[in-house]
């Protein structure tokens, strides 16, 4: 198999990782995520998006720094 530097030993642990999750999610936590983003909550949480956009100047776009 070979020597294995340690930069790919962070690799392949950056990628199991990944490929495992987020281990502070529970699976209810997984599947709330998956509806806000994919499922029956998405349009309720794009609409909520939506409106903190709107009304942050930050977030919109409208925030002028130089009026400060």
């Amino acid at each position: 198999m070979g020597d294995v530097s340690i930069r790919e030993e962070l690799d392949e642990e950056r990628r199991r990782r990944r490929r495992e999750g987020d281990p502070r999610l529970t699976a209810e936590d997984r599947e709330l995520l998956r509806r806000l983003t994919d499922g029956d909550l998405k349009d309720e949480f794009q609409a909520a998006l939506d409106a903190v956009s709107e009304s942050d100047p930050l977030l919109s776009g409208s925030h002028d720094p130089d009026q400060e």
